[in-house]
């Protein structure tokens, strides 16, 4: 997404511009289907199809199309054509931005109203289109026949609850690696008058889900909602709010930080409530990341964003 709004801005402002987009690979390759870069007729470009000589061969025909050409596919073996060590092969759609500008619109328009969609590439050049799809279709780019599809997603959304050490070190991790953040803490220590995280891109002073969503819209499935409060009573709280929202099925992730003893004990008490069933409970992730017995909350911050990045990279949308 970050690539296609630079291909817009620069169309705008920089002249003509072409798009890059890898849509097909075999073997061992340095990018995947999806992966794009917008280049201008002066070569300069954004973005990056995995470097080397295969990204120059794909810059220099980018550049001859930004500068009239017509769209073209790029074909190279890494090894036989370039003397790349990598052993695969790489299919590189390029074709003109301007084209395909208002179809680029609408599906970042559409993003943005965090609603999912489709942008549609023809491999004999034609402009691009966009569509709307189902919610839960996967995150995975498909090519069928002369059609490269590309789901379009709502930026992934971490909505994080409390603003403790763990949290701070978490933040920035998060949004450098892309995902939109949303702290949530009912400021009653002070903690968001005190230092309102730079990071994040919306704070809302309360714990309550119905008063988060008032504040960012609803929840759905490209979010990730995070409990790491103060108070254990508020994370109880918080988890049973969870269970019970309507859009529990198709949250990307539900996870809650504590020991097992914790875990166990906020089961206990909600499943007496009725609240933890099976069902539910298995939509929880808790204790939260990747098990390299993290400690500090530097590394529970790596712990997290990686299980975060395997679950964004891997699985299909909404799980």
């Amino acid at each position: 997404m970050e690539v296609l709004r630079e291909a817009l801005r620069r169309a705008r402002t920089s002249g003509p511009q072409a798009l890059a987009t890898v849509v097909k690979t075999s073997g061992s390759v340095p990018r995947h289907a999806g992966a794009k870069m917008v280049v201008g007729a002066d070569g300069n470009s954004f973005g990056t199809i995995g470097g080397g000589r295969v990204e120059m061969e794909a810059v220099r025909a980018a550049a001859e199309v930004a500068g009239g050409a017509p769209a073209r596919m790029v074909r190279h073996h890494l090894v036989r054509d370039l003397a790349m060590c990598c052993g695969g092969s790489m299919d590189v759609l390029v074709q003109p931005v301007a084209a395909s500008q208002r179809a680029i619109e609408g599906a970042i328009e559409l993003a943005a109203r965090r609603r999912p969609g489709l942008l549609v590439s023809r491999l004999d050049g034609a402009a691009m289109s966009f569509e709307e799809r189902p919610a839960h279709a996967g995150r995975a780019p498909a090519l069928d026949g002369e059609r490269f599809a590309e789901p379009i997603l709502p930026a992934d959304r971490v909505v994080l609850f409390g603003i403790g050490h763990v949290a701070r070190a978490l933040g920035p991790v998060l949004a450098g690696l892309g995902f939109d953040m949303v702290v949530c803490d009912d400021n009653e220590t002070g903690a968001l008058d005190a230092a309102a995280p730079s990071w994040a891109q919306h704070t809302v002073d309360s714990f309550d889900l119905p008063d988060v969503e008032r504040a960012i819209g609803p929840l759905g499935f490209a979010d990730y909602l995070i409990i790491t409060t103060r108070d254990h009573a508020i994370d109880q709280r918080i988890l049973e709010q969870a269970l019970l929202h309507p859009a529990l099925e198709e949250l990307a992730y539900l996870g809650l930080i504590g020991s097992q003893g914790k875990i166990g004990r906020f089961r206990k008490r909600l499943a007496a409530k009725g609240v933890a069933t099976e069902e539910r409970w298995r939509r929880l992730r808790a204790p939260i990341g990747l098990d390299i017995a993290a400690e500090t909350p530097a590394e529970i911050a790596i712990s997290v964003a990686a299980e975060l990045i395997r679950l964004r990279n891997a699985a299909p949308a909404g799980r």
